[in-house]
């Protein structure tokens, strides 16, 4: 009976700082005039995930969530926007080619692209959803972060793969249930995607000292 009353506890406190998290990421991506401040917000919500998962359950040394969520925030708004608009330009042009294989008529060669399409975008898709964790966890630039991400997709494919049907299921629930957005949003599937990676041990763990906010050299652990 105590350890289900602790499970109990300990899903209720989850849920409501995923709760809290979420306000935070509309908030700050309200502040950033939505266009400068969703991606920040989102990697700012991987980044206290991350922090969260460095301190273990007990989480005793917590700072503040607001001035935390503000300093990664701040920390992560050039990075993070350099490269969600570089996905974002990816997701353009991918849907884009649809469209246009949608309405052009290129004979034989028709399915044998529309085929290649659909491998170049699942590609895409299991390696956006990789990108926030891995994000958070490196201190990689940009282009660095894109690279390891695909590497991520080629070298681990299951591990990638499992962590994409992760992310896919809790959108498919959004889908079912859209109620459940407004209350965890972004941050369910960010907890969900970083506990993944994380737990299968593709994370390799930060040097001593090295859980603050600030990042260490780039291609290690922060």
């Amino acid at each position: 009976m105590n350890r289900l009353l602790g499970w109990h506890t300990k899903a209720g406190d989850l849920g409501l700082r995923l709760l809290q998290l979420h306000l935070l990421w509309i908030w700050w991506t309200l502040r950033g005039a939505v266009v400068l401040g969703v991606f920040p917000a989102t990697a700012a919500v991987l980044a206290v995930v991350r922090r969260d998962a460095m301190r273990g359950d007990e989480g005793r040394d917590r700072p503040p969530l607001r001035q935390e969520f503000r300093a990664f925030w701040r920390q992560e708004l050039g990075a993070a926007n350099v490269v969600g608009y570089a996905v974002t330009v990816v997701w353009v042009v991918l849907l884009l080619d649809r469209q246009l294989l949608a309405v052009v008529d290129l004979g034989p060669a028709g399915p044998v692209l529309a085929g290649v399409l659909w491998v170049v975008t699942a590609f895409a898709f299991i390696m956006t959803v990789s990108l926030p964790a891995l994000s958070a966890h490196f201190a990689d630039r940009p282009g660095a972060l894109l690279r390891r991400a695909a590497v991520l997709v080629v070298a681990r494919p299951r591990q990638a793969l499992l962590n994409a049907l992760v992310v896919g299921i809790v959108l498919c629930t959004y889908y079912v249930v859209p109620g459940l957005i407004p209350v965890f949003g972004v941050a369910m599937p960010a907890y969900l995607s970083f506990s993944y990676l994380w737990g299968s041990g593709l994370l390799g763990a930060p040097a001593a000292g090295t859980v603050a906010a600030e990042p260490v050299a780039a291609g290690a652990a922060r």
